[in-house]
């Protein structure tokens, strides 16, 4: 093998690597996308859940605060 044939060999070699990389990582991008909506679309659930039981603990402190004032 000449020369040249063999740097391009090894260049292809590290081009064929790096491809292999770059959709490992793509792969993990969309994963990580993924997870992090799933993130975002339960937070919002807790968040609603922690308003709704606001609401509740106000209104059982108003019943609470009418039955202290009899």
């Amino acid at each position: 093998m000449l020369p040249d044939e063999m740097e391009a060999e090894k260049n292809r070699k590290m081009i064929l690597a790096q491809a292999d990389e770059i959709e490992i990582l793509k792969r993990n991008v969309r994963q990580l996308q993924g997870q992090y909506q799933s993130a975002l679309i339960h937070n919002k659930r807790l968040i609603e859940q922690n308003a709704e039981a606001m609401v509740i603990i106000g209104h059982l402190q108003q019943e609470k605060d009418a039955k202290e004032e009899v």
